[in-house]
């Protein structure tokens, strides 16, 4: 049974006891932004375990997951066991208080044993060890009571699928694949970590919701929650496979790789094939699914994958970019189930190959010097790689440090993680910089607030002024009670209408009062525990702890700053609209001056798609659309449609929506304007690469809109007045002049030294009605040459050329005819030119070449007189 059968055979199952067939959720989960990756089938469901409305009670899906990142990593264990993959599809069932236990049980058996006709006497199962009613259902459906196995929480209780959410017992199903698989222990059995039990469905039974301190309550809807691994599947229903990487799902792949690799898939090289095989899937789907390569967060998981890669390639005999070259293979293997492979197919081909050439040369010096200190070690009879070689091999030679750990214990040594650590925290101490324009140390300043102060009470989304107390005033990193130093401080209130750099919002500036006092607010950030840090310049009189002072945001600078961040939420919805649903927010800047923005999209945008953009944002702003904020609870800021999370950012319990009219909602901790209108207008200023598949726009709104249009429209008039022309025939009166500029170069050109060239060599003569010019000049370039040949086109209808020039130590020339007489161009062009130590080129009527011994030009010309004259002769 093919796995493309599999499927089939699983989603008419279910259709046909009423579920809801349900498409694939992205790698991204869409309404889950605590995730990291869609790790299992459910994570689209968490919310309707949870009481949200329900469009069905009970659905199946085939989902695309992806285990690389979190708790729920497999990606060490690919290539070590026969079963663990970072990409992978997991089919499932699901019910949202429909029904539970027992119905699962019966689904579940009915579709092993009737459907996939397995061998009923191979298959085990577990339950947790406390749920006495899961192995009670399973013997009342007729399974044998010792083929039942208790295994405690770590093995049979499963979730949350991220830091919070649905959870419970569950019931796995394993076959026995023999001893063959088994680690030859007297006690392996169900639950051993070797590969004779192999557990293939997961029955989960959510029961309870966990929140992020661990507690737990009881769910609004008790529901089922199973998953499927496809790979696993598939290789027991494979009668020729021996394991998941020699079914039809990875078959192709490995046979390509084996085409491009100089080691054979056999023997200790198989783990690598398959390490590449599977990273190889994983990398196609998450950069289709626009999870792009970075530094951070998801983005440093997926360079992560394809690093390992590469290293595993290495082993195989890649040692040049090789993994984008095998994308198609996959793609081909699942465009019918996934189109946006094919649509993304470019992209990915790209922005692969871009990391690899990257990464190559790091790897390869890197695991030198890696093998290097492995060996080193082996010969000194040491079992441990120092910190300082592990950070010497991350820091000066830029090899991944997951990189080093795998290769060590590979090695069978261990690491010395605590003496890397530490030699990381002093280099971060080191090099952690001031505040800028400050001289303040990020550490000190967090250590001086450890657990002195609660978290900022900001006031500053509806109000630009308030009153605060004065909490603690930094004077040179201590703190003081008071003071009146001109130069930066930090003065921490207990509420602030200021707000604090965050998201890619710049800060506001300000001023603080109080009675003769005044002060300037330069910047504002926020320490890890939510406290406003303000930078104060004094400027007259003294601040002191206790003190409640009037605290005022310059109006101007929020507000262009508010109308700059709006448009960033119009422009992500435009970009989408235009260029796809590919485009996703990669950074932001946001100042009061301009706005950047960076997003997910591998070709530059064409002028006149950018026009349409930009016209499309105004449009919207000249609607005069409301802009809107609303404080909703994550869990159904997850649920309402269309709400997009920036995944760099951590959100709390509660979040904040940001609407404009209907065409854009987002999780945004920033400032906006009420009303698109107050936007004015939206300007491009240009559009650029950042890096392999992320592009970047710069813009202008409000008064710097106004004040660039303003520059254009006086501009426009002062040309229209220097032309003397109307505004709307400045192009065409352009035009006109730019071809008279033309005419006249073209003119001037012939006609200097035409006639006036300083000649070293000169031979005119008539053989048979031939006219023969033997001319060499001195002071003049090979475009001299073509002027003097023109003329002597324009003379002459029956002629042979041969001219040559010298100018600053270069000689240049050109033989040409127009006869129908024997004589070849390039050969004698050929002979002349070896005479100065040159060469040249073209074709029997018309060469070109140059010298470098200008000392024997004269010679050169002599020779090529008398080939010519011999001919002609």
């Amino acid at each position: 049974m093919t796995p493309h059968e599999i499927r089939v055979k699983f989603l008419e199952f279910f259709k046909q006891h009423n579920h809801s067939i349900e498409p694939s959720d992205a790698l991204v989960p869409s309404n889950d932004p605590t995730l990291l990756f869609t790790t299992a089938g459910m994570v689209q469901f968490k919310s309707l375990y949870a009481g949200a409305p329900l469009k069905f009670d009970k659905a199946a899906t085939v989902q695309k997951c992806l285990r690389a990142g979190g708790k729920d990593s497999d990606l060490e264990n690919v290539g070590k066991t026969l079963r663990h993959h970072t990409f992978f599809e997991m089919l499932g069932n699901f019910s949202f208080g429909d029904y539970f236990k027992k119905e699962a049980i019966a689904f579940a058996l009915e579709f092993i044993i009737d459907v996939l006709k397995m061998d009923k006497d191979k298959l085990w199962v577990s339950v947790f060890e406390e749920d006495e009613e899961a192995k009670e259902l399973w013997i009342k459906a007729g399974f044998l009571e010792n083929r039942i196995v208790k295994l405690g929480k770590e093995d049979n209780f499963w979730g949350p699928a991220g830091d919070e959410g649905a959870c419970g017992p569950c019931s796995e199903i394993y076959y026995d694949l023999g001893s063959e698989y088994s680690c030859g222990s007297a006690h392996c059995s169900v639950g051993c970590d070797c590969e004779r039990y192999l557990e293939f469905w997961n029955l989960v039974f959510p029961q309870f919701f966990q929140n992020k301190d661990g507690s737990r309550r009881p769910l609004e809807r008790k529901g089922v929650d199973t998953g499927m691994g496809l790979e696993r599947l598939s290789f027991l229903m494979d009668k020729n496979a021996k394991n998941n990487y020699q079914t039809d799902i990875f078959k192709s792949i490995i046979k390509a790789i084996e085409r491009k690799a100089s080691v054979s898939y056999e023997g200790a090289a198989t783990s690598s094939y398959h390490v590449v095989a599977d990273h190889l899937r994983a990398l196609t789907f998450a950069l289709a699914d626009g999870i792009l390569p970075s530094n951070e967060g998801r983005g440093y998981v997926i360079r992560r994958i394809l690093r390992r890669a590469l290293r595993f390639g290495k082993k195989i005999g890649f040692n040049k970019p090789f993994l984008y070259d095998l994308v198609l293979v996959v793609t081909n293997e699942m465009k019918i189930q996934y189109s946006e492979l094919v649509d993304s197919y470019e992209m990915t081909i790209k922005i692969i190959k871009n990391e690899e050439e990257q990464f190559i040369k790091t790897l390869s010096k890197g695991l030198n010097h890696l093998e290097d200190a492995i060996s080193s070690a082996k010969y000194n009879k040491q079992t441990i790689i120092s910190g300082d070689v592990i950070f010497k091999l991350y820091d000066t030679l830029g090899l991944p440090f997951e990189v080093i750990t795998e290769v060590i214990l590979e090695n069978e040594l261990s690491v010395d993680s605590e003496g890397f650590q530490k030699l990381m925290d002093q280099q971060k101490k080191q090099g952690k910089s001031s505040w800028k324009g400050t001289s303040y140390s990020l550490d000190q300043i967090e250590n001086l607030l450890q657990d002195k102060f609660e978290s900022t009470r900001f006031q500053g989304y509806d109000n630009l002024e308030t009153k605060g107390i004065i909490l603690a005033i930094i004077e040179k990193n201590k703190l003081v009670e008071q003071t009146s130093d001109s130069d930066d401080i930090i003065v921490i209130f207990d509420k602030t209408v200021c707000y604090a750099e965050s998201g890619g919002q710049t800060a506001d500036v300000g001023e603080i009062t109080i009675s003769d006092t005044s002060a300037l607010i330069t910047n504002v950030q926020k320490s890890q525990n939510g406290i406003y840090l303000h930078f104060v310049k004094i400027q007259n009189g003294v601040l002191k702890v206790g003190d409640k002072v009037n605290l005022t945001v310059e109006r101007a600078g929020r507000l262009n700053i508010e109308k700059n961040h709006t448009t960033t939420h119009i422009l992500q919805y435009a970009l989408r609209k235009y260029l796809g649903m590919h485009v996703k927010q990669a950074g932001s800047y946001v100042s009061k001056d301009r706005l950047r923005f960076d997003f997910s999209h591998t070709q530059k945008i064409p002028k006149d798609e950018l026009k349409i953009i930009e016209q499309e944002v105004n449009h919207i702003i000249l609607q005069n659309l409301k802009v809107q904020s609303r404080i909703l609870s994550l869990d159904d800021a997850k649920t309402e449609e269309g709400v997009l999370a920036n995944f760099g950012e951590k959100y709390g319990k509660e979040v904040r929506v940001i609407s404009v009219g209907d065409v854009s909602k987002e999780l945004c901790g920033g400032t906006h304007i009420s009303d698109t209108g107050l936007i004015n207008g939206f300007k491009i200023l240009s559009e650029s690469s950042v890096s392999a598949g992320v592009r970047r726009i710069e813009a202008i709104t409000g008064k710097m809109f106004i004040d660039n249009m303003l520059r254009q429209t006086e501009s426009l008039e002062n040309i229209s007045k220097k032309l003397k022309v109307p505004q709307d025939s400045i192009l065409e009166k352009y035009d006109s002049l730019i071809h008279k500029v033309e005419e006249l170069e073209k003119k001037l050109k012939q006609s200097i030294r035409s006639d006036q060239y300083e000649m070293i060599f000169d031979f005119i003569s008539e053989i048979n009605g031939i006219q023969i010019y033997i001319q060499g000049v001195h002071n003049s370039d090979a475009s001299d040459l073509f002027i003097v040949l023109d003329k002597i086109k324009n003379q002459h209808k029956s002629y042979v050329a041969f001219l040559g020039s010298v100018a600053d130590s270069k000689i240049s020339y050109i033989c040409a005819k127009n006869t129908g007489c024997n004589l070849d161009c390039s050969a004698i062009l050929k002979e002349v030119a070896n005479i100065t130590g040159g060469k040249g080129g073209g074709n029997k009527d018309m060469a070109r070449g140059g010298g470098k011994d200008v000392s024997n030009f004269e010679n050169s010309m002599n020779t090529a007189k008398e080939i010519i004259l011999k001919i002609l002769q």
